[in-house]
């Protein structure tokens, strides 16, 4: 008899399997993988090319805001070119030259915007800041392709910021200095650009063009040439731009003017060097000529680095080392020129700045290639760091911009004194006999129909009750008065002489102001209440806000006209009402600006 075994089921085992598949490792977060997306595609070095349209957008709100009226150098250019009834005289090479500098092509865009605008200084600006946008497209299409979109686009934000910088705010509020700096500059950038890609004759052409627009372009021709021989031109072509450029300062030399006394003449090679690296480096300090000579020095250094490395030194960048060549040569020939003047020239004359601009641009682009090459993936960072360099040159130029801005506020006061026929109370215009018949018979402002004291009414030669005015009287004690007051605090020149019909034409600055009934405008009568004279009101005067507690800092004016002893100024105020001060200088009163 057989038996059968009977087996127990089988039990689980307690120990589990491991799992046959392991889960994969989370990824980044879906915001990284976004930002990522944004910053290596295109619309992030759209958006940075964009920001070149800010400092372009506030030039030109600060042109908006700048005067009409022409400045000094253009009414002396507009006196030799033209004749008493206002036509073009013939042409004499004698007549355009202007501080030294042939303005050829300047000349004849201010002719332009004497048909179109009645030479409104404000429309010529916008043609300059069209000229510098221009340039700032000029510099981008010479912009290596080898480095990324978004590093390309952070040059050209920083670099638009520079070409716009508060420094040289100068050459676009007084535009007709912008007018001939600033188109030469951009001839020159598109003459290099022609060069380097070997189109000779249309190059040469634009280096004509720029000697006939401002004496720095003839710093381009030497640099032709060295274009020519570093790219193995022909002998003829290396020799040719030197011939012509040698032709056109020969004439030079035969027609310019002998060169205005200096006012501290020297032959100190120290100086010169100063100068010179101040002009350099103007762009990279605020107010202090010597942190501007360390920063040109600096320059210099980057660019003598620049030169050990490959890199910087291919074909595809020789376009920014003839801009800085091309700007070198500039900076040294207005160290030459103007170091005899004293001062701390590379502060202290805001259209240098220029060829500041044209000195750092490419030393920024040099250096953005070469560590661009090293470290590929860093292009972000580079990008940054340029447009950081542009914020800096922009908003180191800030306290420049506001002296002008203040400047261009008191420009006003001229335009009444030549449009009363009294220019000649300011001792470095053109003799009113000379301007005056010219500017009428062009119809230039301040000869239009529109030309206001800005009164909402009274114009010279309107006639005010002198019997509905009262006296403005003077504050007492160190807070805000409960009344209108005001006075006459300094006059220039302090003892005028009594040129125009025997009467003196002095410039009253003064301060007036009301808590209730705020000031429309300053004028001048005579003793039958006839306006003779205006300026300006609502200049800032911190210092009479100090004063006075409570004062608001636009309290200023400053008023010119010719004055006798029953002249007076006459405050009009919001209201109608009419406040007076006797046009006269007191012993008391000072015949220089307070410190502020």
């Amino acid at each position: 008899m057989t038996s059968t075994a009977v087996r127990p089921d089988p039990q689980p085992d307690p120990t589990p399997e491991p799992d046959e598949v392991t889960a994969a490792p989370a990824g980044p977060p879906a915001w990284r993988l976004a930002a990522r997306r944004f910053v290596t595609g295109h619309w992030l070095p759209r958006l940075v090319t964009l920001l070149a349209v800010v400092p372009a957008v506030g030039t030109l709100l600060d042109v908006a805001g700048a005067g009409r009226l022409q400045h000094i150098d253009y009414l002396y250019q507009l006196t030799r070119i033209t004749n008493p009834d206002g036509t073009l005289k013939a042409f004499d090479l004698a007549n355009y030259l202007s501080n030294e500098h042939i303005l050829g092509l300047p000349s004849l865009v201010y002719w332009v915007n004497i048909e179109l605008f009645a030479g409104d200084n404000r429309t010529l600006g916008v043609f300059v800041v069209a000229v510098a946008g221009l340039t700032v497209l000029a510099l981008r299409a010479a912009l290596p392709a080898t480095l990324s979109p978004l590093v390309r686009a952070g040059i050209v934000a920083g670099g638009s910021a520079l070409v716009f910088s508060l420094h040289g705010l100068w050459n676009y509020t007084r535009a007709m200095s912008g007018t001939a700096w600033l188109t030469a500059n951009l001839i020159v950038v598109v003459a290099l650009l022609l060069a380097v890609r070997g189109r000779w004759w249309p190059a040469w052409g634009l280096a004509l063009l720029g000697s006939v627009t401002y004496g720095t372009a003839f710093a381009v021709w030497p640099v032709l040439a060295l274009l020519a021989v570093v790219r193995r031109e022909p002998v003829w072509k290396r020799l040719l731009p030197l011939a012509a450029g040698g032709v056109i300062v020969a004439v030079w030399l035969a027609y310019r003017p002998s060169a205005p006394l200096a006012g501290a003449p020297t032959t100190d090679l120290g100086s010169l060097l100063y100068y010179f690296l101040a002009i350099v480096g103007k762009l990279w300090t605020a107010d202090s000529g010597g942190m501007a000579a360390l920063a040109g020095a600096v320059i210099l250094g980057i660019y003598a680095a620049l030169a050990s490395s490959k890199v910087a030194r291919e074909p595809g960048l020789w376009f920014w080392w003839a801009l800085a060549c091309h700007a070198f040569l500039g900076a040294g020939m207005i160290a030459i020129a103007r170091v005899d003047y004293g001062g701390e020239v590379g502060m202290d004359t805001a259209r240098y700045t220029s060829i500041s601009v044209l000195m750092s641009l490419p030393a920024i682009v040099l250096l953005a290639t070469v560590v661009h090459r090293r470290a590929d993936r860093a292009g972000y960072k580079i990008a940054a760091v340029t447009l950081v360099a542009g914020m800096l040159g922009y908003a180191l130029g800030a306290p420049d911009a506001v002296a002008e801005r203040a400047a261009d506020k008191a420009h006003h006061v001229e335009a009444v004194a030549i449009r009363g026929g009294f220019s000649d109370a300011y001792r470095r215009y053109p003799l009113a006999s000379d301007l005056v018949p010219r500017l009428r018979a062009m119809g230039h402002y301040p000869f239009t129909d529109d030309f206001t004291l800005g009164c909402g009414g009274p114009e010279l030669g309107s006639v005010l009750d002198r019997d509905a005015m009262t006296p403005l009287l003077p504050a007492r004690g160190n807070k805000r008065p409960k009344h209108a007051a005001g006075a006459v605090e300094w006059v220039e020149p302090p003892d005028p002489a009594p040129f125009f019909h025997g009467k003196a034409v002095p410039v009253f600055h003064g301060w007036a102001a009301d808590r209730a009934d705020p000031v429309r405008c300053t004028v001048i009568v005579d003793g039958a209440g006839k306006v003779v004279g205006g300026g300006v009101s609502g200049i800032v005067r911190a210092d009479v806000a100090m004063r006075y507690a409570g004062v608001a800092p636009n309290s200023g004016f400053a008023v010119i006209g010719p004055v006798d002893d029953d002249s007076r100024i006459v405050v009009i105020q919001d209201s109608g009402a009419m406040r007076w001060l006797p046009a006269r200088i007191p012993p008391q009163v000072q015949t220089r600006p307070p410190n502020r």
